[in-house]
């Protein structure tokens, strides 16, 4: 397995958090479950011109045998909005990818309102650029060595960084700023702001706040505030050698264990036991307890 990933420099950092190439030549032809970050995202498939993903029927077997898990074939190049469900993908086709992780609400710069429209589905980057996308994946493939397909992703998105789409007025911020204030606020864990207290010390209407802030980032307040919960979980729960699911609830601040209960399953399709008992299973780690 080759792992690269290259920190974007300024202006695009703000935007973009994080390049990466994946590269595995031989891995087994199963359906992995993805999990939702807050984020979107933007994959290059290498290896073939088609992406593959699955509803989250189903996350663990061959994809012949999932039948209930409908698949969903998109170009080569294509972005992956914000969820709030898991989805599955084939590990056999994903064998050679390059990706870039836009920071929470780092993606409208580049698609505009469709960022909102985008939330839990994923695209054909062809539907949002045009020629440009098919464009951007040669640039990639031409490139020889994994660091510089990175180089050549970067500099494909710093151009369009300088060009946003033709909706965005010339007149109107990358980013409203209000958005701004409140992805800081959700993020400070020393705040711990609720979408109400943002609202009340932004002193603009929850439904004006709301609604810019899902065109903006692809969930509401309340879903993204929920995702950015789960991930803290999932974090603390990579962290410890034996799980406290009761010390996990109140650390990420969970009413209690069965409000932490819920939640992962909504986001998961697991509960948590059966999520580290899986993680166990596929890193033949005895995690857990």
């Amino acid at each position: 397995m080759h792992f690269v990933t290259r920190t974007p420099s300024p202006p695009l950092a703000r935007f973009v958090g994080r390049l990466w190439y994946y590269a595995a030549p031989e891995l087994p032809d199963l359906l992995e479950r993805v999990l939702p970050t807050g984020s979107m995202s933007l994959l290059i498939n290498l290896a073939e011109d088609e992406l593959r993903w699955y509803d989250p029927a189903s996350s663990s077997a061959p994809p012949p045998a999932s039948s209930s898990a409908r698949c969903h074939r998109l170009s080569g190049i294509a972005v992956c909005g914000a969820h709030a469900e898991h989805f599955a993908i084939d590990t056999a086709e994903q064998r050679a990818i390059v990706g870039a992780e836009f920071t929470p609400g780092g993606a409208f710069p580049f698609f505009g309102p469709d960022a909102e429209a985008l939330g839990g589905t994923h695209v054909s980057l062809d539907a949002l650029w045009g020629r440009e996308a098919a464009l951007v994946r040669e640039r990639v493939l031409e490139a020889s060595t994994p660091e510089a397909r990175l180089r050549a992703l970067e500099s494909a998105l710093a151009a369009r960084l300088l060009r946003p789409p033709a909706r965005l007025s010339a007149r109107s911020p990358a980013r409203d700023p209000a958005v701004d204030f409140a992805l800081a606020a959700f993020a400070d864990p020393s705040r711990a702001c609720t979408v109400s207290d943002v609202i009340g010390q932004l002193g603009m209407s929850s439904r004006r706040f709301i609604r810019s802030f899902t065109e903006q980032v692809g969930l509401t307040p309340k879903r993204y505030c929920r995702v950015r919960r789960f991930q803290q979980a999932l974090s603390a729960i990579e962290r410890c050698e034996r799980v406290s699911w009761a010390r996990v609830a109140s650390a990420c601040g969970y009413y209690d264990q069965a409000h932490f209960i819920h939640d992962f399953r909504a986001f998961a399709g697991l509960t948590p036991t059966e999520y580290v008992a899986k993680r166990r299973e596929r890193n033949h780690v005895p995690i857990g307890g």
